[in-house]
C-alpha cells in the first residue's frame, strides 16, 4: 500500500543553537522612529544609521518587519524632544501569537537582570501598550515576568534618545536560537503552570485549528481530521479557545502532542522534551519550528501528505489548502505514533 505521508527533511532557512548569550549594547544619542507599515522607523543612531542590534532579520538578511532602513538626514530630526533618562528597548511587539514568540519575546530574555523599576521599556507596535495587554497570551506572559503596561512606551513622534540599552534577540527568526531562550521560557512556563487545569484523559493531544476564524495558513476540511483523530481516542484542543497554561499543560501532560503546523507548536518553548508529530502542510520545514524543539530539546517529526492543495482560499486567511481523503490520511498519521 502506498503511503500517504512523507517524511519532511528539508530545511527552510537555518537552526543554529548558540550557547552564548546575546550581547546588550547601548545606544547613546540615537533616535527612535515610531513604526509606519512600509515607511522608515526604528532605531536609528546619532548618524542616522539603522541600528543592527535592534532591527529584527529572518533567514539571516532579510527584515522581518515592513521596515525601511535607509540612513537618515539628521538634519530634519535636530529640533525633536529628547527623552530624559535610560530606556530599554523592547523590539516590535508583534500581536500575533506565533510571530510574538518568534519575534517579540526574544528581546526580553535578561529583562529581569536590567530592568529597574523606574525603568521603561521602549517598543514598537501598531498601537499602545495597554492595547497589547488586552490580547490574553501577552497578558499572561508578562504578568509571568512581572510585567505592567506602565513598564512600556511606544510613542507615536519621533524622540531622540540618550541611552538605549538594547539587547540582542535571543532568537532570529529562521536563522539561529540562542539557548538562553529556551531557560527563559522554561520559566515563565513553570510560572503560568500553577494555574493550569489540563489533566491528560488519553495518551495523545491533537490541536486544531478548524475553528479558527483568521489565520496566516489552514485546511479548509480539517474537520475531518478531527473526527477521525477522535474516533481513535485522540483529544481534541482548539488552543484559541483555551488559557495559554492550559496549552502549556497539554505538553506537559500528553504523552504525544498532534497538529497541522501552526503556531500552536510555538508553545513547546514553554516547556520541554515534549513528543510532537505535525502534519506540515508544505514538504519544507520552517526552521523556526526545528528552532524551537532544539531550544526545549523536543522529539519532534514533520510528516507531509503529497496530495495537499491550494484552494481558493476564504477572508481572514492567507493560504488555504484542502486534504484530499483527509479521513485515510489522519489514520496513517495516528499509525506513526510509536504504540
Amino acid at each position: 500500500m502506498t503511503s500517504m505521508l512523507q517524511v519532511c527533511d528539508i530545511l527552510w532557512g537555518t537552526d543554529r543553537i548558540i550557547d552564548d548569550d546575546p550581547i546588550t549594547s547601548v545606544v547613546n544619542g540615537g533616535f527612535y522612529l515610531p513604526y509606519k507599515s512600509g515607511g522608515s522607523w526604528g532605531i536609528f543612531d546619532r548618524d542616522g544609521q539603522i541600528v543592527g542590534a535592534a532591527t529584527d532579520f529572518r533567514d539571516k538578511n532579510q527584515l522581518s518587519h515592513n521596515q525601511v532602513v535607509d540612513p537618515l538626514s539628521t538634519s530634519n530630526y535636530g529640533m525633536i524632544p529628547e527623552a530624559a533618562g535610560s530606556y530599554i528597548y523592547g523590539g516590535y511587539i508583534n500581536l500575533h501569537y506565533g510571530h510574538f514568540i518568534i519575534n517579540s519575546l526574544p528581546r526580553l530574555w535578561n529583562i529581569s537582570r536590567i530592568k529597574t523599576p523606574s525603568t521603561k521599556i521602549l517598543c514598537h507596535g501598531i498601537c499602545q501598550p495597554k492595547d497589547w495587554f488586552a490580547f490574553p497570551f501577552i497578558a499572561a506572559i508578562m504578568g509571568a515576568l512581572g510585567l505592567k503596561p506602565d513598564d512600556f512606551v511606544s510613542p507615536t513622534d519621533p524622540v531622540r534618545l540618550s541611552a538605549l540599552i538594547v539587547p540582542g534577540t535571543s532568537l532570529h527568526e529562521q536563522t539561529a536560537g540562542h539557548r538562553v531562550y529556551g531557560s527563559f521560557c522554561r520559566e515563565i512556563g513553570r510560572r503560568l503552570l500553577h494555574g493550569r487545569s489540563i489533566t491528560a484523559g488519553s495518551r495523545f493531544a491533537y490541536f486544531s485549528k478548524s475553528r479558527l476564524k483568521s489565520a496566516v495558513g489552514l485546511v479548509e476540511n480539517e474537520i475531518e481530521i478531527d473526527d477521525t483523530l477522535r474516533s481513535l481516542g485522540v483529544d481534541i484542543f482548539y488552543p484559541e479557545l483555551m488559557p495559554l497554561q492550559d496549552q502549556i499543560g497539554v505538553f506537559v501532560d500528553y504523552e504525544y502532542v498532534l497538529g497541522t503546523a501552526g503556531s500552536f507548536m510555538h508553545t513547546s518553548i514553554f516547556s520541554e522534551k515534549s513528543k510532537i508529530i505535525c502534519l506540515n502542510v508544505t514538504s519544507q520545514i520552517n526552521t523556526n519550528y526545528k528552532i524551537i524543539d532544539l531550544l526545549a530539546d523536543n522529539d519532534a517529526s514533520y510528516l507531509y501528505p503529497p496530495a495537499m492543495k491550494v484552494s481558493s482560499g476564504r477572508a481572514g486567511v492567507m493560504t488555504t489548502r484542502y486534504l484530499p481523503d483527509a479521513a485515510d490520511v489522519a489514520k496513517e498519521f495516528f499509525s506513526r505514533i510509536p504504540k
